[in-house]
């Protein structure tokens, strides 16, 4: 499949029902690394606050990649993230962010990154991995972004990245 076959753009509330069907494809209750289920009102609202990317491939969401307000992090384990590291003032979440796995290794991810970074220019951006995910962690380096802090939350060990647009 050729790259050019897939168009990396601003995410619209179009999006919204491919976002929530390519995330719980990979929701750890389908084998995925995901951590909980993205709800329809929480992906709407970010992507009305915030510029948010998806990756389509003949009009099908293949990948995409959220961006969200600190001040709208309501989930507990972003709450201990930020108590492991706040960042910047004015710093957003980043992710989740996912490529079909039909469509992983032709660089979507690191598209999509950069697209969202061109969004957000000068704006520090925090993630959090699960320390076992090998392959994020290693997709997020390859990235430039820096570990910043590690916390524990239910038992797993996830660590903190950051980076600058």
């Amino acid at each position: 499949m050729c790259l050019n076959d897939v168009v990396i753009d601003r995410a619209s509330l179009s999006d919204v029902s491919g976002i929530l069907k390519l995330a719980q494809a990979n929701d750890a209750e389908h084998g995925g690394m995901l951590l909980g289920r993205l709800q329809p009102e929480a992906v709407m609202m970010t992507i009305s606050q915030m510029p948010c990317v998806v990756a389509r491939k003949d009009g099908q969401v293949v990948g995409f990649l959220l961006s969200w307000l600190k001040t709208s992090a309501n989930l507990p384990i972003v709450k201990v993230m930020l108590q492991a590291y706040v960042g910047t003032k004015d710093a957003y979440l980043y992710g989740p962010i996912c490529v079909d796995e039909t469509m992983r290794g032709q660089g979507i991810a690191a598209i999509m990154f950069a697209k969202l970074k061109n969004f957000l220019p000068e704006r520090e951006g925090i993630l959090f991995i699960k320390a076992n995910n090998k392959a994020s962690l290693q997709a997020h380096q390859k990235m430039g972004m820096c570990k910043m802090a590690e916390f524990i939350y239910e038992g797993t060990e996830f660590l903190v990245f950051a980076y600058n647009g």
